[in-house]
This record gives structure tokens, sequence and C-alpha cells, in this order.
């Protein structure tokens, strides 16, 4: 391990909303070993682990105690061609809804599940663009669904994210943690946890830290897979801004919207249509012209901008139609008292 701790050290550039403020102390794990090494002997608490910095807003006020930036990036084949049993994606149906602006993801969705796989070991720093590439490259698919989402393994898992109809933990055989409680590791199965829509046991058990994952992956034809990737890629570029760390809100549960509308409808259908906010802002942090989920830094916007965006869009959507429009943002840091 050839980092050391830094102190005062300025948060917003390791974001994709170039939005923070410093961390008190801040080191970077460069492997999974290095990883291990700091959340073992680190005196300095709490402790917080920061990947790509994709699906976050640090506060103005910064992190308390020790951010590790977590950079692990090892990616190996460990079993090859198997014959996996009972593949069974959960198939989202929290799907966006607007075929003029996406893809129609039925028309390219396939199912791969009688191919044989291969065991795919990751660190849970290694981001999940390269990972992909990395894939298709080794002839394994499967992870295609993903594309154009700029976050880590890691940070994919704890949010179980979805693509398309998938969500990550569909691909999920193994996660290998260290709990900063009992400082061990510890190995869980893809059986043993809950996996829900965006929900993972790791988002209520922040004791527990990923070090690296086993997934299971395809061997498909990459060729087919390319063209996936690539599409989607294309139409999200089209639609969705860099400026902003992702998604703001969960899109709604089937049951919420056929009460309403009675038919499945997205975060940004209801921002966008229902409560006509596309383009609004609160000082340099704005509802996107382009895509009405998506919370976007126009330069010099604060945490506190776009905190109180969020809490808006949140209590107009609860005075309207009487539901909470859940975040798929993890804040980190102190909004208790936002800057004026």
């Amino acid at each position: 391990m050839d980092t050391k701790i830094l102190q005062n050290v300025p948060l917003a550039q390791y974001t994709t909303l170039k939005i923070g403020g410093p961390a008190d102390y801040f080191i970077k794990a460069n492997s999974t070993t290095d990883l291990i090494k700091i959340l073992s002997s680190a005196d300095i608490k709490p402790i917080t682990i920061l990947g790509n910095g994709s699906n976050v807003l640090i506060s103005d006020t910064g992190i308390r105690g020790l951010v590790i930036k977590n950079t692990s990036s090892e990616i190996k084949i460990v079993n090859c061609k198997l014959k996996i049993e009972n593949f069974s994606p959960t198939y989202t149906q929290r799907q966006e809804n607007e075929p003029d602006k996406y893809l129609d993801f039925p028309k390219i969705d396939y199912d791969e599940s009688t191919l044989p796989i291969s065991e795919i070991e990751i660190s849970s720093g290694c981001l999940l663009s390269y990972i992909i590439n990395w894939t298709l490259d080794h002839g394994l698919t499967g992870l295609q669904w993903f594309a154009y989402i700029p976050g880590t393994i890691g940070g994919a898992i704890v949010h179980n994210i979805h693509g398309g109809s998938y969500h990550i933990a569909d691909y999920l055989k193994s996660i290998t943690c260290f709990d900063q409680n009992s400082q061990k590791t510890v190995t869980y199965q893809k059986s043993d946890l809950n996996w829900q829509y965006e929900q993972s046991f790791f988002l209520q058990n922040p004791n527990l830290v990923i070090l690296s994952v086993v997934l299971n992956l395809f061997h498909g034809d990459t060729i087919k897979a390319k063209s996936v990737r690539d599409a989607w890629i294309a139409q999200k570029i089209k639609v969705q801004p860099m400026n902003s760390p992702g998604s703001a809100f969960q899109n709604p549960s089937l049951e919420i919207c056929q009460k309403n509308w009675g038919e499945q409808k997205s975060a940004g259908w209801i921002i966008d249509h229902e409560l006509n906010l596309k383009g609004y802002s609160i000082g340099d942090a704005q509802i996107s012209n382009q895509h009405s989920n998506f919370f976007v830094n126009n330069g010099h916007a604060t945490a506190s901008d776009y905190y109180k965006l969020i809490k808006h869009v949140q209590n107009l959507v609860k005075t309207k139609f009487g539901f909470d429009l859940l975040p798929e943002i993890k804040f980190l840091g102190d909004f208790s008292t936002p800057s004026k």
C-alpha cells in the first residue's frame, strides 16, 4: 500500500455531480488488499466508502471521519463453461415508459439462460463500463443491459441497479465483504440475501463493505451483445445528461402507479407531465431539459441547492398524489441544516 492518509481533501472532484465539501481524512485503496488493510487498521471513525462518485450527493460541509476512495480493479475468470441452475431474472416492471425517448426494450431483449456460464471474480472498485467491455472481449455476455451506468460494481450491487428488464443481482453468485463490527471477512451467497428493486441488504447494513463479487456470465453471442451495448449507449447519450449523479428518484411501484394513473409511470414522466417541472431550478441545480429524473449542476450548484430541489419535488408529489417518491441518490454528510 503506497498511499497515505490526507487531510481536508475536497470531494467534489471525486463525484460525477462535482458538488461536495471536504473529507476530514482521505485515502485511496488501489487493491482489495489495500482496502482490507485500511479497514482493519484505521482508527479514524466513521468510515465512508466512495466509489466512482455517481449516485451520491455530498453535503456542502463534507464528510466527517475517513473517506476511502475505492479504486480496486482486479478482474479474473475463476471457473469456465459451467451449467447454471435456475437463472430467473426478476424482470423489473419499473421501466421507463416513453418509447419515443428510449429503446423499445422488449424488441431487443433476449434470453441467454440456457447457455453455459463462467464465473468472474471482480474487485468492488472496478468500473462497470470497464467490466462490460472486458467481459465482452473475453467472450462473455450478460452485462450489456447495464451499459452507460457510471458506477462501480460494488455500488451497483449495493443499489441492485437495473438495466432494461434486469437487475445486477440476477447475475450474482456471491459477495465477499469486510464486516467492520467483527473485523472479519464474510462471504454471502446470492440466495442468502433479499433482493428488491434498487434495494439490497447492504443499504441496511453499512458496517459491511463489499470487497469483491463473483458474477455468472454467459458464453453468448458477443456480436449481438455489443450491438445492444452500443445502441443502449447511443440512446442514453441523447436523453441522459452527464453533469448529474444519475437518476434522482426511484420509479414508483406498479401498485402506486395503477392507483393514480392506471398503468406504470416513471419518476421522470411524473415530474415532467404531472408537475410540469422540466427545466425548473433552485440556484444552479436544475431539473434537466433532457430528462426530468436527472437533476444537473449548471456550474456552481451547491449541495444545498440540489437537496432543496429534491425535497421540493418530493413535497409536490406527496401533496398531489399521497405517496413518497423515494430518492435513488445516497446523501453523504450532514443535510440537517442546509446552507442558505
